[in-house]
């Protein structure tokens, strides 16, 4: 009996139903790996695909694109920087770095203040769909999906206008 309820409790500390469950069983800083993004355009027939790799430190996404044009972007506190050479250029001024760190880092306190959100789980991992909840977001966004195990590894954009974005991570370490 002892044993039967030792399992049980194991297997059920693997369905994580909230941002700080998730949290403590992931990680989320100083991880690289690859990436694979795809934009779905309303209108268009086939998607567009770019494929790179990405390293995120402290508050840093180093974002390099690799195919099918190469280019390098850090985004930071300070904002999105296109790599020229040895220059950093600032780029995005429509950017919300603030808030895709956020996404990319899991900060629920950050995330809780834009967004509602579902939390579900399974033994395959975890998924979290964020709903914004300010007009602008509303205008721009139906809904954000986060998805992982150990590693976010899914991020879909779901626009208005009826384009989406999806990142996808793998080869993390």
């Amino acid at each position: 009996m002892k044993n039967l309820i030792v399992i049980l409790s194991l297997g059920l500390s693997l369905f994580a139903t909230s941002f700080e469950e998730i949290k403590s069983n992931i990680k989320t800083q100083n991880i690289s790996g690859s990436f694979t993004q795809t934009k779905i355009l309303k209108g268009f027939n086939n998607a567009f695909k770019s494929y790179g790799s990405f390293s995120l430190k402290e508050n840093e996404l180093l974002w390099q694109n690799s195919k099918p044009i190469s280019s390098t972007l850090i985004i930071n506190k300070d904002g999105v920087f296109q790599k020229n050479g040895d220059d950093l250029i600032k780029t995005g001024q429509n950017f919300d770095e603030k808030l895709f760190l956020a996404l990319v880092r899991l900060d629920e306190r950050e995330l809780k203040k834009e967004f509602e959100y579902k939390i579900s789980s399974s033994s395959k991992g975890w998924d979290i769909v964020l709903t914004p909840k300010n007009l602008l977001l509303k205008q721009i966004f139906t809904q954000i999906s986060l998805s992982g195990d150990e590693f976010l590894k899914r991020l879909e954009l779901d626009e208005v206008s009826g384009d989406k974005t999806i990142n996808e991570f793998y080869d993390i370490k």
